[in-house]
């Protein structure tokens, strides 16, 4: 019996900017997939997990985010597109 897979040619959404698309294909290369979890986001931004923890808990500093399971122990994911978009418009233009 011969099995054969079909690949998928799923056409997603542009992002809002050049600079968005890019931090998205940049990180795309690196090898994220599409959600990544808080240490993935910590490593990106820069900054510890327990950071990211605290922004979390004080509602900013860090792009929308979706909680998987229930209170204390859900699993936090952060889409990859959002991230982008996040931190393009965290780009600030000097003279």
């Amino acid at each position: 019996m011969q099995t054969t897979t079909k690949q998928s040619n799923i056409a997603f959404k542009a992002l809002s900017t050049p600079e968005a698309q890019t931090i998205f294909d940049d990180l795309r290369a690196e090898g994220y997939g599409m959600n990544i979890n808080k240490k993935q986001y910590a490593a990106i931004a820069n900054c510890s997990v327990s950071a990211v923890d605290n922004y979390i808990a004080k509602g900013y500093g860090v792009p929308s985010y979706k909680k998987i399971g229930h209170q204390r122990n859900a699993r936090v994911l952060f889409s990859l597109r959002t991230v982008a978009e996040y931190f393009a418009a965290q780009t600030v233009q000097t003279a």
